[in-house]
């Protein structure tokens, strides 16, 4: 029941996400530190979800270690 809840909400956010991107098609401005550039606002929100999808993965499995690590050293 767990698993189909969660692909329930994920496939869910997956399409407000892409109701989202496709409505925003306009070319905007960037400017990061020494750098400016032109870019379309739907390549930035795909990209923006790629990154938080990334992030989103791969940050559990980091701080899981680390804690794991952290238990193992602490009962030594």
């Amino acid at each position: 029941m767990e698993k189909n809840t969660k692909l329930v909400i994920t496939i869910v956010l997956l399409i407000l996400a892409a109701v989202i991107i496709f409505q925003n098609t306009d070319l905007v401005n960037l400017k990061m530190l020494f750098w400016s550039f032109q870019a379309s606002l739907i390549i930035l929100l795909i990209l923006v979800l790629i990154i938080g999808i990334i992030i989103g993965y791969f940050l559990p499995k980091i701080i899981g270690e680390s804690k794991t690590k952290n238990s193992a050293e602490n009962s030594h």
